[in-house]
């Protein structure tokens, strides 16, 4: 683990942050680090830049990252995880919520004509616009029509392109598996995770170690968009 110090804070949307931090890693588009915050735990997240994690406030641990400051230190454990393939052709990024994270390391890295497909619930939780717009066409949807497209973003995909990257909520991703079924896909999973490194199988899905196989997979794993697991290891349902 390396202690780095957050060199700057970017507020991209009302919940989410982007903290860059002073250290560059070699990591690839899709992998991972396990962030470490003093007293509080241990939390996977993508690379959204080399030396950058784009964090949405949705528990203790992120509410904390929210909290830190400029100057503040963290622990960065990684990269850990498998990567996207880069193509070139006629592309499609598929992203919702912090989805987004590792697709906008993923486009930054394309050849290519790029279209690029983002979902979000409303627009005060639109973000990373600008960014997408630097490496290809972008359309935007919101469930509700307050911004770009009205309805979910796989109502609106184009499905003329030739290779495929998805990202971003569980029923989202399981839709666009039966939207794309017969393209070549590449899918990028989140689980629960405390290793990162595959011994705790706190991640495991269809047979699969999330952190070790994946989290970039060209087919979802068996249960997928059926089950989680939670802290304990034990199985939840997902209510899709």
């Amino acid at each position: 683990m390396e202690i780095v110090e957050i060199k700057e804070i970017v507020n991209e949307s009302e919940n989410v942050k982007t903290f860059f931090i002073n250290r560059r890693f070699n990591a690839k588009p899709g992998q991972f680090a396990m962030l470490w915050i003093p007293g509080i735990n241990e939390k996977p997240m993508s690379f959204s830049y080399r030396n950058g994690f784009t964090v949405k406030k949705i528990g203790k641990f992120t509410e904390k990252m929210h909290q830190l400051r400029e100057g503040d230190k963290i622990g960065v454990r990684g990269p850990y995880g498998t990567s996207f393939s880069i193509k070139d052709g006629k592309i499609g990024i598929i992203g919702g919520g912090t989805g987004l994270s590792p697709l906008r390391f993923l486009a930054e890295n394309l050849n290519g004509d790029i279209k690029i497909f983002l979902g979000f619930r409303n627009k005060k939780e639109v973000f990373f616009e600008k960014e997408f717009r630097k490496y290809g066409e972008v359309l935007i949807s919101t469930d509700d029509g307050s911004y770009g497209k009205k309805g979910f973003i796989t109502e609106h995909i184009d499905l003329n392109c030739e290779y495929y990257y998805v990202c971003g909520p569980e029923m989202m991703m399981k839709r666009c598996s039966e939207i794309l079924k017969s393209k070549e896909v590449e899918y990028s999973l989140e689980r629960y995770m405390k290793c990162g490194i595959g011994l705790c199988g706190s991640c495991e899905i269809g047979g699969y170690l999330v952190c070790r196989d994946g989290p970039v997979f060209k087919e979802l794993p068996d249960g997928f968009g059926e089950y989680k697991r939670d802290e304990t290891g034990r199985m939840i349902e997902i209510d899709l």
